[in-house]
C-alpha cells in the first residue's frame, strides 16, 4: 500500500498535493444532488428505475437493491478492481441520507473531485444499491451506498443490505448535511451496532478469515451545516463525548464499533465544502491497524458474499401507521386482556367497546352465557341460572326456561343452548366493585375450621394411639413404631420430613416409601402374596426365595458388601409367628375396607360440595398444580421429595420451585384473587368485601402487599345499574353490566390420599 502524504494542507484531497487544489475548485462549486437540507430528492420507485446501472468507468455496480450482488467469483471481483490479489486494502463506506451528497463527498475526498461515482442535479436521480470503486495509490476500496430515508417501497431490504455492508467495512462514514444532528443518524448506527454484536460478529468469526475482528469498524461522523455551528470541543467534554451520551440517553448501545470520531464543518451559503477535517480523520484510521488490519480483495469479497448468502431472504414490508390510534382513542385498559377502548378520548354516556375478542380469566369472572336462539335471532341476552343440588335451570328473559341439566348422575354441565361469550373487564374508575355474597362458603370455612382446629389439637394424642393399636397387631419380628426415628435404609427422619412410616414384610424394619417400594411374596414369613419389601431383602429373596432375611445376621455373616444388610437366616418359622402374621393379615384387612368404603362415600360427597361450592373466580384444582407464588407443587411428602431428589440430579434443571422442607403441600385458594397457593403463602386473614367475605379469610402474601399499595380491589367490578335485556349488548360490549353471582365455592383444603 502506498504511503499516504502527511503534509497536505486545508483543501487537497487524500492523495493530491496543496497545488493542485484549483483543479476541481470549479468542480466543487457545481451542484450536489440538493444544496440544502430543506429540500428532498423525489426518487421514483418503478421498476426500471430500480435496476438502472450508473456505472461509470471507474466504478461498477456491486449490489443492486434487491441485495443480488453482481459480482460472481473473486476473481472477476479482483478484474473488476484493477488490483491483484496479493494487494492488501482497506474497505471505506459512506452512509447517509438521499440527498445529502453522499456520491460527491467520496469523488473529492478520494479521487480529486474526478467523477467516479454518478451525481445528478435532478430529482428523479439518487444511488440505488452499493457502488464500488479501487483506489490504488492509497489501497482503499470505496463503496457508494443507497440513501437513507428516501420513498423506495423496500425500505427494510435496503437497511438490511446497509447493515450487511457496514460489518465487511474497515471505516464507516456517516454524512448528514443539516442544522442539527437527526434522530435517524442515531437510529441507524444504534441498530447497526445492535446488528454487529448479535449477527454479524459471529458469522464473521465463524469464516476464520485472516483480518477480521471482534470490533466491528471505526465511525467518522461528517457533519455540514449552513447556519448553526457544529458540536465543538470543550474543557468539560469533547464531541464524541457528547455524541455518545446522546446514543446513550436515546437507549442505542455503540460498543460494536472500534472508535466514534466526530468531523463537524459550518460552509457558507456561498463557501466550498472544506473536506480537510475529514481527510485528517481518514488518514488517522487508515493508518491504524491494531483493531482491523489491511485484506486481500479475495477474503473481502467472501466475507461479503457468506454474509449475503446467510442474512437473505424475503421480508414483510409493513407501511408506517400515519395515524396512531393512541393519539386519539381512550386510554382505559382492559384488565383481563390489556387491550385499549376504542372509543375516542371523553366518551361521556358511552361504554368502553373494543371489538377483539377478550381473554377469559377466572379471577375477572368476564365469561357470561347468551341464549343462542336469540343470538342467532340478532340478540344477545345474558340467560340466568338457578341452581340446586341436583340440577340447574337456565332461563331466558324472552324464551323463559331453555334449558335443565343434571350435576353428577348421567347428566353434563354443558348445553346446547347457551353460548359463551368472554367480555372486556375495564380499568375504570367510575366502576365501584361489588362481589358475590358466598353463603355456602362461608358454612364449609367454619367447619373446616373446627374440624382443623381439633385435628391439629388432637394430632398427637392420635398418632400415639394409632402406633400403639398398629404394634399390638404387628407380628412380633416388626420393629415397634415407637422406637423407628429415621428410616433404616436412607437415615431420613420421619418426623422431620414428614413422611409415613412403613415395615418391610421381611426383616420387619421401618423404611420410607421409596426405600421400600417393592411387592413380591416372603413365603418364609407366611405371605404368600405380594406385600412391601425393603431393596435389601428383595435382593435377597431373589436369590434365595425360601430363606428368612434376618438384618442382625446379615450384618455379622456378610463382610465384603457394606450395602447389603441381610443374610439367610433359619427357614423354620415357629407357630406363634404364622399367628402374629395372620392377626396382621386380619387387622390390614379390615383397616383397608374400611378406608375404601370411608373414601369413597366421603370423597364423593365432597366433591359434590365442592362442585356446587366453588366460585367462578377461583382457578380450577387442574391448573393450579403449584403455588402461583413459590412455585412449590402440591403433593404428599412422599411425592414432594421424590421431586426434590429428581431435579437434584438433574443437574441441568433450573426449576424455581421452593426446596422442600418436609410435610405435605396442601392446596389453598386465596379469596381475594382466587390463585391456588400454599399454607406458607397465605397465613394472613383479614375481611375482602369486595368479594363478599366480610369476615376474617385466607388471603395470600401477594394481595396483602397489593393491598398495602393500594386499596383498588383487582377482580372484576360492576356498575351500579343492572343488566337488563335492553342494555345487554352494551353490557356486553363494555363488561361494565354485573357479572352473574354465584353463591357456591369448593372445599379449601385439598386432601391427599395416603397409604
Amino acid at each position: 500500500m502506498l504511503k499516504i502524504d502527511k503534509t497536505l494542507e486545508c483543501n487537497s484531497a487524500i492523495m493530491e498535493p496543496c497545488e493542485s487544489l484549483t483543479f476541481y475548485k470549479e468542480e466543487a462549486l457545481r451542484p450536489d444532488i440538493v444544496c440544502d437540507a430543506d429540500f428532498r430528492s423525489i426518487p421514483f420507485t418503478s421498476t426500471d428505475y430500480e435496476v438502472m446501472d450508473n456505472s461509470t468507468d471507474r466504478s461498477f455496480l456491486l449490489m443492486d437493491a434487491n441485495e443480488h450482488l453482481h459480482i460472481a467469483t473473486p476473481e472477476l471481483f479482483c478484474k473488476k478492481l484493477n488490483c491483484p490479489d496479493t494487494a492488501k486494502i482497506k474497505v471505506v463506506t459512506i452512509f447517509g441520507n438521499t440527498g445529502d451528497g453522499k456520491s460527491h463527498t467520496m469523488n473529492h475526498t478520494f479521487f480529486k473531485g474526478e467523477e467516479v461515482f454518478k451525481t445528478s442535479p435532478e430529482q428523479n436521480s439518487c444511488t440505488l444499491g452499493v457502488y464500488a470503486a479501487m483506489q490504488n495509490e492509497i489501497g482503499v476500496l470505496c463503496l457508494d451506498t443507497e440513501g437513507l430515508l428516501s420513498t423506495s417501497s423496500k425500505s427494510n431490504q435496503r437497511m438490511r443490505m446497509l447493515l450487511k455492508i457496514l460489518a465487511i467495512s474497515d471505516i464507516v462514514i456517516y454524512r448528514t448535511r443539516s442544522e442539527r444532528l437527526h434522530s435517524d443518524m442515531y437510529e441507524f448506527l444504534g441498530t447497526a451496532s445492535k446488528a454487529f454484536c448479535l449477527h454479524f460478529s459471529q458469522a464473521l468469526q465463524s469464516l476464520s478469515m485472516q483480518g477480521s475482528a471482534n470490533l466491528g469498524p471505526a465511525v467518522i461522523i461528517f457533519h455540514e451545516t449552513r447556519h448553526t455551528k457544529p458540536l465543538e470541543n470543550s474543557v468539560e467534554e469533547s464531541a464524541e463525548e457528547k455524541l455518545r451520551d446522546k446514543f446513550a440517553r436515546l437507549n442505542y448501545d455503540i460498543n460494536a464499533f472500534s472508535s466514534l470520531r466526530y468531523v463537524g464543518i459550518q460552509t457558507s451559503s456561498n463557501g466550498v465544502t472544506d473536506y480537510n477535517k475529514l481527510i485528517a480523520a481518514l488518514r488517522v484510521d487508515l493508518d491504524n491497524t491494531t483493531v482491523r488490519s489491511p485484506r486481500q480483495p479475495s477474503i473481502i469479497f467472501k466475507a461479503m458474499r457468506a454474509l449475503n448468502k446467510k442474512f437473505s431472504g424475503e421480508i414483510v414490508e409493513k407501511s408506517i401507521n400515519p395515524f396512531p390510534e393512541q393519539y386519539f382513542t381512550c386510554p382505559i385498559l382492559c384488565a383481563s386482556c390489556n387491550r385499549r377502548c376504542q372509543r375516542s378520548m371523553g366518551h361521556e354516556g358511552e361504554d368502553h367497546l373494543n371489538l377483539n375478542p377478550c381473554q377469559h380469566q377466572h379471577q375477572f369472572e368476564n365469561k357470561v352465557e347468551l341464549c343462542k336462539l336469540c343470538y342467532n335471532n340478532g340478540r344477545e341476552v345474558i340467560v340466568t341460572r338457578i341452581d340446586t343440588w341436583t340440577h340447574s335451570l337456565i332461563n331466558c328473559p324472552h324464551c323463559g326456561e331453555i334449558a335443565k341439566t343434571f350435576k353428577y348422575w348421567g347428566g353434563t354441565q354443558e348445553c346446547d343452548a347457551i353460548r359463551t361469550q368472554t367480555v372486556h373487564i375495564w380499568k375504570d374508575s367510575n366502576i365501584s366493585p361489588k362481589g358475590p355474597s358466598h353463603s355456602g362458603q362461608m358454612v364449609l370455612d367454619k367447619v373446616s375450621y373446627v374440624c382443623e382446629a381439633f385435628t391439629n389439637f388432637s394430632s398427637q394424642p392420635t398418632g400415639v394411639l394409632k402406633e400403639w393399636c398398629a404394634d399390638k397387631v404387628a407380628p412380633k419380628y416388626w420393629k415397634p413404631n415407637h422406637e423407628i426415628v429415621n428410616c433404616f435404609s436412607c437415615k431420613k427422619n420421619f418426623d422431620k420430613t414428614g413422611l409415613r412410616k412403613h415395615h418391610c414384610r421381611g426383616c420387619g424394619e421401618g423404611f420410607c416409601d421409596a426405600c421400600s417400594k417393592h411387592r413380591m411374596p416372603v413365603p418364609s414369613r407366611k405371605w404368600f402374596e405380594n406385600v412391601r419389601v425393603c431393596n435389601d431383602c428383595r435382593q435377597f429373596l431373589l436369590k434365595h426365595p425360601n430363606s428368612i432375611p434376618d438384618q442382625e445376621e446379615q450384618t455379622t455373616n456378610d463382610n465384603t458388601t457394606n450395602s447389603q444388610n441381610h443374610t439367610a437366616g433359619s427357614s423354620n418359622a415357629d407357630a406363634a409367628e404364622e399367628t402374629d402374621v395372620t392377626v396382621r393379615k386380619c387387622g390390614e384387612t379390615l383397616y383397608n375396607t374400611i378406608s375404601n368404603v370411608a373414601s369413597v362415600a366421603l370423597e364423593c360427597t365432597k366433591d359434590i360440595i365442592k362442585d356446587t361450592a366453588r366460585p367462578d373466580y377461583w382457578v380450577p384444582d387442574s391448573e393450579a398444580l403449584s403455588c402461583h407464588i413459590c412455585q412449590m407443587k402440591f403433593g404428599t411428602a412422599e411425592e414432594l421429595l421424590a421431586l426434590a431428589m429428581s431435579n437434584a440430579n438433574d443437574h441441568r434443571s433450573q426449576s424455581p420451585h421452593r426446596s422442600f422442607k418436609g410435610g405435605d403441600c396442601k392446596r389453598h385458594h386465596c379469596r381475594k384473587c382466587g390463585q391456588g397457593v400454599c399454607s406458607d403463602c397465605s397465613k394472613s386473614r383479614r375481611p375482602v368485601p369486595e368479594r363478599g367475605w366480610l369476615d376474617d379469610v385466607r388471603v395470600c402474601d401477594e394481595c396483602v402487599s397489593d393491598n398495602n399499595v393500594s386499596t383498588t380491589p383487582p377482580g372484576p367490578s360492576s356498575t351500579s345499574s343492572p343488566v337488563t335485556p335492553d342494555n345487554v349488548t352494551s353490557y356486553i360490549n363494555s363488561s361494565s353490566g354485573s357479572q352473574r353471582q354465584s353463591d357456591v365455592c369448593f372445599l379449601d383444603d385439598t386432601k391427599t390420599k395416603v397409604e
